[in-house]
């Protein structure tokens, strides 16, 4: 892989339990080691303040409120604000010194949760996702989806104890995982991104994302 001026944007998608943030973790310190400055994001917020933005970090925190009832349209707003305080804040910057961005989600997941999962229309996602983003933002340069069996993320979802939190998706039951996973596929289709299986241990799938990472 050769990088340009504009640096790198590597999107690792796919529905919750699948191992996004663990291979993004093992994917920047791949590319550290081969020399590169990476920066680290996830959407829509994160817990490390280094992978997300004041912002960002809030809305999420209201995102995961379980307390709050709301409709699809209302997420796709929160979603969207702090999808556009990244792009700004972190990743269009990094892109800017030719650094490799990686992100674990970007609107791939709005997509999946909020359009096929919660029947929001998915041109309407679309359009509001480029007036908040960018086009580069819309194509990254590589983006994968991980994919695994529902039993699987189950059961790594509860070893993380976030089954016993009802203000995440991933507390929804399996008609919604199920149309989840359908509209990954979906998407996987309709954008030409390619999936990797989540099964194994974390050497073999990130050698899965390594492969595709060669072909760039």
């Amino acid at each position: 892989m050769s990088l340009e001026k504009s640096g790198k944007y590597i999107v690792i998608e796919g529905n919750d339990g699948t191992g996004k943030s663990t291979q993004v973790a093992v994917l920047a310190e791949y590319f550290r080691q081969s020399g590169y400055e990476v920066c680290v994001v996830e959407e829509p917020g994160s817990d490390n303040p280094d992978k997300t933005t004041p912002v960002a970090t809030y809305l999420r925190s209201v995102i995961k409120n379980g307390s709050l009832v709301r409709s699809a349209e209302i997420n796709l707003a929160l979603f969207s604000a702090a999808r556009r305080d990244l792009w700004q804040q972190k990743i269009q910057p990094a892109l800017k010194r030719g650094v490799v961005v990686l992100s674990a989600r970007n609107y791939f997941s709005t997509l999946a949760y909020q359009g096929y999962g919660e029947g929001m229309d998915i041109e309407e996602i679309v359009r509001v996702t480029e007036l908040f983003t960018d086009p580069r933002y819309m194509k990254p340069d590589l983006a994968l989806i991980l994919t695994l069996s529902h039993e699987v993320r189950s059961e790594r979802i509860a070893m993380r104890g976030e089954l016993k939190n009802p203000d995440t998706f991933e507390s929804r039951g399996q008609d919604f995982q199920d149309t989840v996973n359908q509209a990954y596929e979906r998407i996987a289709t309709d954008h030409g991104v390619s999936l990797i299986s989540a099964a194994g241990s974390i050497e073999e799938v990130h050698t899965r994302i390594l492969d595709k990472i060669k072909e760039m």
